[in-house]
């Protein structure tokens, strides 16, 4: 039962009072007046009066010694992360399996991973991997896309198939209760894909259509080119579509690449409510059929020597520039990895990061800038960039700079080490916080070769990177010179603080070789030469 506020019950109680008088005392009402029908309003339930000031309470007792609100409580230490328990095993096929018990819901995910993605395109048909494995989960032989649809959501199943860089999956998501009808639909999947020529079309339509989107705003042109910038149109981490290479697809290149799915020597991570006894059965019953190899990892060339050069593209009346700097960047497995992770944090990669505070926050150029390392099998690729206000791209390339040089030169304050240290310390946890998450983070560690215990030690490892390991991790992968710049805005307007316009500031900093020998070479939306 809720106590009211002893105010409230006196100003209650005048006002039963005041409504109790006899009818005589009260003034005769007015006849009403004709009114047109509305909506009646809504009444609260309780009426709120102010206690009238006389009401015989008692006065507050005067505010307590409250010194202690100065100085903020301070947080209890991050508790260790718990590791789920992963039990790894192989089919008879020859498919390596990775489960992790959860039961917590009474559901499965499963996830069949291939090495064979994107990198694997033919030179003359980038995209075809993707374009293949959104076909592949679009049907069976015996269902097509509104009957497969139908008959997983009848058992409550979801199924797709997308492609990554360097890798392929086929997910499956299904209730503990319906895993058997679930390996049933995955099965004929498996045994027999649609790879229909009307879902073909459609998809060929949709990435033509995706294309024309992609040369629409500096920001998604700047991120359709920026990884041919620092790997090279002809690198696998760094192919540019164009509408060639999706016409150049053909129906039979993706049963071709359909037929390349097999098991033995590819990977099924499972978490979920299922035992290992459990599902080993069901996979042997419903999943025997399968046999064959499994594609294997596709060695890439290394990168080729960065040019130092500034790329311009055009896009008429822009309002933003977007701006990148990019350098190769060092492998996942890397010794220095924590260290490097920590000095890309305060580089660039939380919102208090240099990068953020001085183009946002002290500048006012633009609404965030970052840094980030997105890691690959075979290297990685380091990323800063902003979009800022157009007459400011030259300058904010100058600030990017800036920023690097101050990382290389000496070491973060105890406040920005540890800030960072801090916040990777408590997103850990997060990283098995769910089935999915948990899934996705075994995966990754897999993916690069590292060991599925790693993260036991890992907070242990974020504790003791001091300031000196940042600043060697700096040194180590941001490079003084070196780096390739991509600029999409409108050159054309006056660059702030000159009499020059945006591309003519541009040229002027390529020029002084802050970033290389390149100079500035203006391309179109693709990321062609025009000079």
């Amino acid at each position: 039962m809720r106590l009211l506020n002893p105010s409230i019950l006196i100003a209650a109680a005048a006002l039963l009072a005041t409504g109790c008088q006899p009818p005589e005392s009260r003034k005769p009402r007015q006849p009403a007046r004709p009114q047109a029908s509305v909506a009646a309003p809504e009444v609260p339930d309780v009426v709120v009066v102010a206690a009238p000031a006389d009401a015989g309470l008692p006065p507050a007792p005067p505010a307590p010694d409250q010194s202690f609100r100065a100085t903020p409580p301070t947080p209890r230490p991050v508790a260790d992360v718990k590791l789920p328990t992963v039990a790894p095993f192989t089919l008879d096929n020859g498919l390596e399996v990775y489960l992790v018990e959860q039961n917590k819901l009474p559901t499965v995910f499963m996830s069949f991973e291939f090495d064979a993605g994107e990198i694997d395109d033919p030179a003359d048909k980038t995209g075809m991997v993707s374009v293949c494995l959104d076909l592949y989960s679009e049907g069976t032989a015996e269902l097509d896309k509104i009957a497969f649809a139908e008959k997983q959501a009848d058992h409550a199943v979801t199924i797709w198939s997308p492609a990554g860089k360097e890798t392929s999956t086929i997910n499956l998501r299904t209730l503990k209760s319906e895993l058997g009808p679930a390996l049933d639909l995955l099965g004929a999947l498996l045994r027999a894909p649609g790879l229909r020529e009307q879902d073909f079309q459609r998809i060929i339509a949709q990435r033509k259509a995706s294309l024309q989107q992609a040369r629409a705003t500096p920001q998604s042109v700047a991120m359709r080119l920026f990884s041919s910038r620092v790997w090279g149109r002809d690198h696998g981490y760094g192919r540019v579509q164009m509408e060639s290479d999706i016409e150049a697809i053909t129906l039979d290149d993706c049963r071709a690449f359909a037929a390349r799915l097999k098991p033995d020597g590819a990977r099924l991570w499972v978490v979920g409510m299922v035992s290992k006894d459990e599902l080993t059965a069901a996979l042997n019953q419903r999943l025997a059929f399968w046999q064959g190899a499994a594609p294997t990892p596709k060695r890439l060339p290394a990168a080729p020597k960065p040019d130092g050069a500034i790329h311009f593209v055009q896009v008429d009346g822009a309002v933003q520039a977007f701006v990148l700097l990019g350098h190769v960047g060092p492998a996942r497995s890397a010794d220095d990895y924590v260290a490097t992770h920590l000095m890309t944090q305060i580089l660039g990669g939380s919102f208090s990061s240099r990068i953020n505070m001085n183009l946002r926050e002290d500048k006012g150029w633009a609404y965030g800038g970052r840094g980030r390392i997105s890691y690959r099998r075979q290297g990685s690729q380091l990323a800063i960039y902003a979009s800022v206000e157009n007459a400011t791209a030259a300058l904010a390339i100058g600030e990017m700079l800036r920023e690097i040089k101050g990382m290389r030169d000496a070491e973060p304050t105890a406040d920005e080490l540890a800030r960072e240290q801090q916040g990777a310390l408590e997103a850990l946890p997060a990283k098995f916080a769910s089935p999915s998450e948990t899934l996705n983070t075994l995966k990754r560690l897999a993916f690069f070769g590292l060991p599925l215990d790693y993260y036991l030690g890992y907070q242990a490892s974020l504790r003791e990177v001091d300031a000196a390991a940042v600043r060697a991790a700096a040194v180590a992968h941001l490079p003084d010179k070196g780096w390739s710049a991509l600029v999409v805005g409108d050159g054309t307007m006056k660059a702030q603080g000159s009499d020059k316009t945006v591309l003519e500031a541009l040229r002027e900093l390529a020029a002084s070789k802050r970033l290389g020998d390149g100079g500035l070479v203006v391309t179109d939306a693709d990321g062609l030469p025009l000079e």
